[in-house]
């Protein structure tokens, strides 16, 4: 166990040390039985995600309740809720905290491959993310904005043992910043959203029967950006 966890702080380190942005957690490729729950709990940190022009970077932290549910043997869906802020860095003011508040999100997964030992795996997957901060002033300018994000991804995964099941992966990802400053609505696109993003992440399994586990897992290349969780299967 000692050297499985060597190896996720590992994973973690590429991740937090790369360069540009974040995107939605992908789950990994455990999912819930058909009729089944996975309930758990999930720490979301956007390090930097550049916009376009001079409206700056972003950076948000977002904590979740999080639930998937198995619609078939080879469909789920997944949902959270929980509370985010947000840190905008424009290029022509300073910086603007917004206070965090309400933040949730949802997607679905599908799995596309199982080898018969269950050793390898591949999923296709969607999620979205929306956080919704409190208000905060410009000057005498009242602003509010909304975080979305969006993700598609597709991962495979190795089965090493019952207790270490890493996977890796692709994705197209884009997060906006909308924002209202007085009566002027604006989307402040995210830059790099064309590039595709790598995942690393890897679940740990507490016990044989993989029915708790830790998740973490980093995204990079077109974003820096880590998540960890920890999820119980019902």
């Amino acid at each position: 166990m000692k050297r499985y966890l060597g190896l996720a702080i590992l994973i973690s380190a590429i991740g937090l040390n790369s360069l540009s942005s974040f995107a939605a957690p992908a789950y990994g490729t455990h999912m819930p039985k058909k009729g089944h729950w996975h309930w758990g709990w999930q720490t979301n940190v956007v390090l930097r995600r550049n916009l376009e022009r001079e409206w700056g970077k972003l950076r948000s932290y977002q904590t979740f309740i999080t639930g998937s549910f198995g619609l078939t043997p080879w469909l789920c869906f997944d949902g959270k809720l929980g509370w985010g802020n947000i840190r905008n860095r424009p290029e022509n003011i300073s910086r603007i905290d917004y206070p965090g508040n309400f933040a949730g999100g949802y997607g679905f997964r599908v799995k596309l491959y199982r080898h018969a030992t269950d050793k390898i795996k591949s999923v296709f997957g969607f999620q979205h993310i929306s956080v919704h901060p409190d208000h905060q002033y410009v000057g005498k300018e009242k602003r509010k904005v909304i975080l979305d994000d969006w993700q598609f991804s597709f991962l495979v995964s190795y089965n090493l043992s019952r207790y270490f099941v890493p996977y890796a992966g692709v994705k197209l990802s884009r997060m906006d910043l909308i924002e209202k400053a007085g009566d002027i609505r604006k989307r402040k696109r995210s830059e790099n959203s064309e590039l595709v993003g790598i995942i690393l992440g890897v679940d740990i399994y507490l016990d044989k029967t993989q029915r708790q586990w830790f998740n973490l897992e980093c995204r990079f290349f077109d974003e820096a950006a880590v998540s960890l969780g920890v999820v119980f299967s019902f």
